[in-house]
C-alpha cells in the first residue's frame, strides 16, 4: 500500500470503530464518505480538492482498477483549472502511474519538470520531494542520454535534505542503489550501503512495494557476489518478498525465479511453475523464467549421464608383456 498524502493520512487515522479497523478498511470509508459528497454536490468550489483526496486515496488502497480511476481523477482535476498547488499535485500523480508504460514516459518526465516548477524547491514540502522523486524514478527506467546523471542530481537534492519526508528519502536512495548496481555491478560495498540506508528509512512500512523492491535488489546483489552465506542471507530476504501479504505480483514473480535460481531441482520447478501459473508479468520475467528453466532441465541431463570410467593407465612394461 502507497504512503498517503498528510492531509489524507490524517483523515483516514481519524477513522474509528471496534474492533479497531485496519488502514485499508479506513481507507474504504474516507473513500465511501467522500464519493457522496461528490455524487451530491458535483459543482462544489472545492471539488478539485476532493478529487485529488479520492485519488490519493485509490493510489493508497491499490486494488485493481484504483489506479485507472485515479489516473481519470487526475485528468478531471486540470480540467476544472485548478490553483497552481493542485495542478503540480494532479501532474505529479499523473506521471507516477505513468512509470510502467515505456511509450509514455517522456511525458511523464515532462508532467514532472512543469509540476516542480509550480512547487519550488523546499524539500520539506511532500509533493515538492515526492516529484523530484518520482522524476528520479522515471528517468532511471527510460535510460536516455543524461537520465541517470540528472536522476542522481534530483535524489541528491531530496536526500540531502534533513526535513524531506522519510518516505521519499528511501525511495531515493534506492534509486541511486539501483544506478550504483548498473553502473558497476562489483562495487558491492557502495551498493550494499546505500540499499541498507534505504530499508533503514522504509522500515516502518514492511509491507510497502519500495520496502520489499529493496529487499530484492539486495537479494540479488548478495547473490551476485555468491559465497554461501550470501546464498543463505538471499534466500531469507527473498522468502520474505514472496510471503508479503500485498500482492505486488511483479515482484512476488521476480522473488520466485531468483529463489529457483538457489533452491534444489524439486523446489526449483515448483516455483517456476507457480510463476508460469501467474497473469500479466513483465516480458523479462517471462523469459527469465524460461532461461532458468532451460538451466534446471540442462543440470537434471547432466546429473542423468552416467560416469564415464577412469581409462586405465598402461605402462609401458606392461604392454611390452602383451605383445
Amino acid at each position: 500500500m502507497a504512503v498517503l498524502s498528510p492531509i489524507m493520512s490524517f483523515i483516514v487515522d481519524k477513522e474509528v470503530g471496534f474492533p479497531i479497523p485496519s488502514e485499508k478498511e479506513r481507507i474504504n470509508k474516507a473513500l465511501k464518505r467522500y464519493r457522496k459528497i461528490m455524487e451530491k454536490n458535483p459543482n462544489r468550489s472545492d471539488t478539485p480538492e476532493i478529487m485529488f483526496g479520492v485519488a490519493d486515496l485509490l493510489v493508497g488502497r491499490n486494488e485493481p482498477g484504483d489506479y485507472a480511476e485515479a489516473f481519470k481523477l487526475y485528468d478531471f482535476i486540470m480540467l476544472r483549472h485548478p490553483p497552481d498547488y493542485l495542478k503540480a499535485r494532479a501532474l505529479v500523480g499523473k506521471a507516477e502511474l505513468m512509470i510502467s508504460s515505456r511509450e509514455e514516459l517522456g511525458n511523464a518526465v515532462s508532467l514532472c519538470e512543469q509540476a516542480r516548477k509550480l512547487l519550488g524547491n523546499d524539500m520539506s514540502d511532500f509533493f515538492a520531494a515526492k516529484t523530484l522523486v518520482v522524476e528520479a524514478e522515471l528517468r532511471f527506467v527510460r535510460k536516455e542520454k543524461g537520465d541517470w546523471a540528472k536522476a542522481l542530481d534530483l535524489i541528491s537534492r531530496v536526500v540531502k535534505e534533513e526535513d524531506a519526508h522519510w518516505y521519499f528519502r528511501g525511495r531515493a536512495l534506492l534509486t541511486k542503489a539501483e544506478i550504483f548496481v548498473l553502473r558497476d555491478p562489483e562495487d558491492y560495498s557502495t551498493a550494499f550501503k546505500t540499499l541498507d540506508f534505504a530499508l533503514k528509512e522504509l522500515r516502518s512500512r514492511p509491507d510497502d512495494y519500495f520496502t520489499n523492491k529493496g529487499k530484492l535488489l539486495k537479494a540479488e546483489l548478495l547473490m551476485h557476489r555468491g559465497t554461501s552465506r550470501d546464498i543463505g542471507r538471499a534466500d531469507k530476504l527473498l522468502r520474505e518478498v514472496e510471503d508479503m501479504s500485498h500482492d505486488y505480483q511483479g515482484l512476488i514473480a521476480r522473488a520466485k525465479i531468483n529463489l529457483a535460481e538457489i533452491s534444489k531441482q524439486g523446489p526449483a520447478s515448483k516455483l517456476l511453475s507457480e510463476v508460469n501459473q501467474m497473469e500479466g508479468l513483465d516480458p523479462y520475467l517471462i523469459e527469465k523464467a524460461s532461461l532458468v528453466e532451460l538451466s534446471l532441465k540442462q543440470k537434471d541431463l547432466n546429473a542423468q549421464k552416467p560416469a564415464k570410467k577412469p581409462v586405465k593407465k598402461t605402462t609401458k612394461k606392461k604392454a611390452q608383456r602383451k605383445k
